[in-house]
């Protein structure tokens, strides 16, 4: 049986973050009238998690490209830049610092890419690599509403 890296990952961070989380968590004040949850990171932290949302956004706005051209061919190799392989250069305890949900949330999104590239790789149509598209957004969406990067 093979053991998918992404699973792996979710576990040892879900195991990490239960027995350390209480000491290396850090929460910031709640900005003034922003009701999300901060997530306190270094400034150097902060920059790696904002290049990886803008490779999201990046990957998103290529697959939309390639699917509005009809050139789904495209659209695996782009999928992958945002899949879990970019959860290799995180540090352990950078997720250590971030809530539980956030990185569950983290975790499922860079799976999401993975699988949209194996459908489309596989030859799923446009519509079934719009839908994955649209729930990989709704991850984005869910995300930027419940957290925030604290000061």
């Amino acid at each position: 049986m093979r053991v998918n890296p992404f699973w792996t990952a979710a576990i040892l961070v879900v195991s990490l973050y239960a027995t350390a989380a209480p000491t290396l968590a850090q929460r910031a004040p709640e900005s003034q009238g922003d009701p999300r949850e901060a997530v306190a990171l270094s400034p150097l932290e902060a920059e790696k998690m904002l290049t990886g949302m803008r490779t999201y956004l990046e990957t998103i706005q290529g697959i939309v490209a390639a699917l509005a051209e009809n050139d789904t061919s495209r659209v695996p190799a782009l999928a992958m830049k945002s899949g879990a392989k970019m959860l290799e250069v995180v540090a352990p305890t950078t997720g250590l610092k971030t809530p539980m949900g956030f990185s569950m949330m983290s975790f499922d999104t860079h799976d999401k890419f993975d699988k949209l590239a194996d459908k489309a790789a596989k030859g799923s149509s446009r519509s079934e690599l719009l839908k994955d598209l649209r729930d990989i957004m709704g991850n984005c969406i869910s995300c930027h509403a419940a957290y925030r990067l604290a000061p």
